[in-house]
């Protein structure tokens, strides 16, 4: 019980520096636009398509080598190379220094999630996967939060290419202490593996083609990974957030960053936890299992972030919307990635939550990220006021057709566990 916590704290830690890397050139995103002369299309290829497609596309090979080899030692070569990369970014002076930077450290984090869902699958029962899902995504508003924080109390203080070289080091030695983690063995905490589950998988190839069988004899896979794109969307369009309150919104860049920060950290870890916890207590009394959970959880918190578009600053709904915004980005995590574990075959669990990031964040947070720096440029140039504000309310709608996806999936859910073909757990 102690190794495997022990184990789970230290993928949080990773997960939460792998969360401020990656947000705090958003965290930055006055500054460095202005430094750097960064248009919004610019920067929305920064932070959107240029990173996950890189992160997205190698992370199908890094899941495949996390299924076949050891993950510890696969994981700590890919927080070594984003650390490095990290630490590069404080150097940049173009868009084209940054954009190499972000491509590289994609390739980086590409490593984490798929290997490390598939040791905490190998060391925590099936009823207890929402639960540790859920802790290792607190990773997502500790770490995004933190990026605000560091840009608000540190920022001023050593400016924002010092923060990217002592986060590049923190990383490196990270990836060292790594190195020391043993590599549990595969399939460990399933009761029991049908014929369809005890495979052995030997190349990318076979990977994927058993992954894309597995999908379709499984159609609660597909409909959960489409609820995650859409879902992903407006996470994506979530890179504009600081720039939108400044430029929009009326607030100044050290009175909104870190109140931003702290909001996302105490709310999203709130979330993350909730998430987690009561998507087990949901999948083992009522049907459906956590897909369903996540419908209605995204269907009652969907009011508030129409809300706070609209809403003025100063008004207690427009906090209310901010909260509620974050609370659904990481109510998320834990519900979806454990569904997606339960329904994959034990030795797939590292490509097939590869190819639920690559969708995520490819075709969601990558092509929500540039939508919004387009849609945003097109409307300034055509004389609309506040651009921004209807691009993220654009893709705040696109989110909405998450919901239907992931009722779907809980039907195929339920008529899995009548068959005997999941486990009620």
């Amino acid at each position: 019980m102690k190794s495997r916590n022990a184990t789970l704290f230290f993928l949080v830690l990773l997960n939460v520096l792998n969360m401020v890397d990656r947000n705090l050139l958003s965290a930055f995103a006055p500054q460095i636009s202005a430094d750097l002369e960064l248009s919004d299309t610019q920067f929305g290829l920064l932070t959107g398509l240029l990173f996950v497609t890189f992160y997205s596309v190698m992370g199908l090979f890094m899941g495949s080598l996390a299924d076949r080899f050891n993950r510890p030692r696969l994981m700590a070569f890919g927080i070594a190379l984003w650390s490095i990369m990290t630490a590069y970014t404080g150097m940049a002076r173009n868009f084209l220094q940054v954009a190499l930077a972000r491509m590289m450290i994609g390739v980086g984090e590409s490593t984490l999630t798929p290997a490390a869902m598939s040791m905490l699958s190998d060391i925590f029962p099936p009823a207890k996967r929402g639960f540790a899902s859920g802790i290792y995504y607190l990773g997502v508003p500790l770490g995004a939060g933190a990026s605000y924080v560091v840009a608000s109390v540190l920022g001023p203080q050593i400016g924002w290419r010092n923060c990217f070289f002592v986060l590049g080091a923190i990383g490196v030695v990270l990836a060292l202490v790594l190195l020391f983690f043993r590599d549990p063995p595969r399939g460990g905490q399933d009761e029991q593996l049908s014929n369809a589950d005890a495979i052995e998988v030997t190349r990318l190839r076979d990977s994927l083609s058993l992954m894309i069988r597995a999908m379709r004899e499984r159609p609660a896979l597909a409909f959960a990974m489409l609820g995650a794109i859409f879902f992903h969307i407006p996470i994506g369009a979530g890179q504009f957030a600081i720039l939108w309150l400044v430029r929009e919104r009326g607030f100044t860049e050290t009175e909104i960053t870190g109140v931003y920060g702290l909001l996302f950290i105490v709310v999203g870890t709130l979330g993350s936890i909730l998430g987690g916890v009561l998507s087990d207590w949901y999948n083992a009394r009522y049907k459906g299992g956590r897909a369903r959970f996540l419908a209605f959880m995204l269907l009652a918190i969907a009011p508030f972030i129409a809300a706070y578009r609209w809403s003025a600053p100063d008004s207690p709904l427009f906090w209310l919307g901010m909260g509620s915004g974050f609370l659904m980005l990481v109510v998320f995590y834990g519900p979806t990635f454990s569904t997606v574990q339960d329904l994959s075959p034990p030795k797939l669990r590292g490509v097939m939550t590869a190819f639920l990031l690559l969708s995520c964040n490819l075709l969601g947070l990558g092509f929500g990220a540039v939508l919004t720096g387009v849609l945003s440029d097109s409307l300034s140039a055509n004389g609309v006021s506040n651009p921004l504000t209807w691009s993220l309310i654009t893709t705040d709608v696109l989110s909405m057709f998450a919901m239907p996806c992931f009722f779907m999936a809980s039907i195929y859910i339920e008529r899995m566990k009548g068959e005997g073909k999941l486990a009620r757990h």
